[in-house]
């Protein structure tokens, strides 16, 4: 998955969600937040990048990231 902009991956994000027949709070659960993070993602709202990876690795998929000066091996560990 590929972060365009926050409105294309909050669609994204929905439609994964609801393909894995996961509701918002069995998505939280398994990503490990509230169901109000989920909410705001899939509202395109700002959240923390590490929980865009927890829920992303809940999901099942993986970020495509543009930016070498993030240090993936650390962001891996926080999930």
């Amino acid at each position: 998955m590929v972060l365009y902009n926050p409105a294309v991956f909050a669609e994204r994000l929905r439609q994964l969600r609801r393909a894995k027949g996961y509701s918002q709070q069995q998505l939280a659960q398994r990503a490990k937040c509230s169901r109000k993070t989920i909410v705001a993602l899939e509202a395109g709202e700002n959240v923390a990048l590490y929980t865009v990876f927890r829920v992303t690795a809940a999901l099942g998929v993986a970020i495509e990231l543009v930016d070498s000066r993030i240090d993936l091996k650390s962001l891996a560990e926080l999930v």
